[in-house]
């Protein structure tokens, strides 16, 4: 068995690059990760001043079960690794009438919330709902759980259960078309149309297909990591570790070596790391312009419009406020001039929605006693050359006087620092092309086919995970985007190799 062992190298120790070290350790192979950071994280990391804490990347927890698997792979029980709650009332939606909608975590409660403030009936919500899961079901096994760019996978009975029904799934109509279609209170078409920012996308242009979100946050519930999200990080690492999975930490990747169109390493300082196989965490746009500068690029895929970005700010604030909850969306007034300038303009207009995140709501420690710890984000245009210092100062004074009329109070005087994170910070910090988050966009009829898939066409034993490959961005996506190439591998590579293989 010895002899057909084979070498993984994983560039990038993202969740997307531990969760594919954990699976392919499982399946026998040696797996180095090799990080440029001298921590874990990428994305998923945290910081702490003068006593608070804030996640810095992702907020919002769904689809646990994603995680759960790679402990229920390894034979490990999760709950000694994490805790996961469910808060009863995990989000709050603002609107700038005056209205605020509490989004229970138990479904007939947020139903009858909804048909009671607004005005659809609750038979409108439930079917909405019904219809977000039944996309989900007809999408699961083709674009979500499986690669996009093997014919094989067009050829099974989910795949023709989703052909058939594909009016139900809604490719060829808009988020916003589709919402309306569903609702008749614009304010809940609104608020159905803002979960198009979980993948950096225009819900005016973005097809209806991905209206699929809200299943993830509202059917599937949204839960909370005790200790915030840097514990998801956390827990996959040790797990990694404990397979045995080798981390080499502060080490940048300079080339990925290919010889006759097949990987046989990676370079580090002129150094060369010999191995069988290579999977990348790193933006997929970066992989090929830093590390492969002499491949021929997919440029239909690197060239496609990318997602919009985010302005962060962070803020410690001296006082808490009970009309918030752990996460909380005050949405715009007039989101088609929002995503109209984000897009057209490159600019944030005075129409805009922002999120809140407040973990200490739920973790106690994350601020001082009596003080909140403010994630506060708003979408941004991605790097365009635009004047961020300026656009910064303008979109602060204009976000204080939404949140003086929301919130009822001046919250200006309780700011006691302040850290700001533009779409500058996110493309030096975490090697993201033009800041822009979210990878390609999806604001196209066939979008998802532009994203780069899991593996080379080109180069064999080259693969992908992450963010900015299929299926797309976000802790679920990113963690299936691991088993994608883990199942990958399993078909290429057949033979099981080592003695763990599965």
């Amino acid at each position: 068995m010895k002899d057909t062992l084979k070498t993984v190298s994983i560039i990038g120790a993202g969740i997307a690059g531990l969760a594919s070290s954990i699976r392919l350790t499982l399946l026998g192979y040696e797996v180095s990760v090799y990080e440029a950071n001298d921590y874990p994280g990428g994305k998923l990391f945290d910081w702490t001043q003068e006593g608070y804490r804030f996640d810095m990347g992702p907020t919002v927890f769904t689809m646990p079960s994603y995680l759960k698997e790679l402990f229920d792979l390894a034979g490990k029980d999760m709950n000694d690794y994490i805790e996961i709650i469910q808060p009863e009332i995990p989000f709050h939606y603002f609107f700038e009438d005056g209205l605020v909608l509490q989004f229970h975590s138990d479904l007939e409660k947020l139903i009858f919330e909804i048909a009671s403030k607004t005005n659809d009936q609750p038979e409108a919500v439930r079917a909405y709902l019904n219809k977000a899961e039944t996309k989900f079901e007809l999408t699961k096994n083709v674009f979500l759980h499986n690669s996009l760019n093997i014919l094989s996978n067009y050829l099974t009975k989910d795949a023709l259960r989703g052909m058939i029904r594909i009016g139900e799934v809604e490719v060829f109509t808009s988020m916003d078309k589709s919402n309306r279609s569903a609702f008749t209170d614009k304010r809940t078409v609104d608020l159905f149309n803002s979960f198009a920012s979980y993948l950096g996308s225009n819900p005016y242009k973005a097809p209806g297909v991905l209206n699929v979100i809200s299943h993830f946050q509202i059917n599937g519930g949204v839960y909370f990591p005790v200790g915030g999200m840097q514990s998801i990080l956390n827990a996959t690492y040790k797990l990694a570790c404990e397979l045995g999975v080798k981390f080499h930490f502060g080490q940048k990747v300079d080339r990925i070596l290919v010889e006759k169109k097949k990987v046989c390493g990676i370079s580090i300082g002129g150094v060369t790391f010999p191995s069988d196989l290579v999977v990348s965490n790193m933006d997929v746009y970066f992989a090929y312009k830093h590390l492969m500068p002499d491949q021929k690029e997919p440029k239909k895929v690197l060239d496609h419009p990318k997602s919009h970005s985010v302005l962060v700010f962070h803020w410690g604030m001296k006082k808490s406020f009970p009309q918030l909850a752990l996460h909380n969306m005050f949405l715009s007034a007039d989101m088609s001039d929002e995503y109209g300038t984000i897009y057209k303009n490159a600019d944030i207009g005075d129409h805009f929605t922002y999120y809140i995140n407040v973990s200490k709501k739920i973790n106690d420690s994350d601020a001082p006693a009596g003080c909140e710890n403010w994630y506060v984000l708003v979408n941004a245009p991605n790097l365009q050359g635009q004047d961020w210092d300026a656009m910064q100062l303008k979109v602060r004074k204009k976000l204080l006087q939404k949140m003086e009329k929301a919130l009822g109070e001046d919250v200006e005087q309780y700011i006691q620092f302040e850290r700001i994170r533009d779409p500058r910070d996110h493309a030096q910090q975490t090697n993201i092309a033009f800041g822009a988050i979210y990878g390609n966009s999806f604001d196209q009829t066939f979008s998802v086919f532009h994203r780069h898939p899991n593996f080379s066409k080109r180069i064999h034993g080259l693969y992908f995970c992450g963010g900015t490959v299929h299926p797309g961005s976000g802790v679920p996506l990113t963690l299936l985007s691991a088993k994608i190439v883990s199942d990958l591998i399993v078909k290429k590579y057949s033979q099981k190799v080592g003695s763990n293989g599965k």
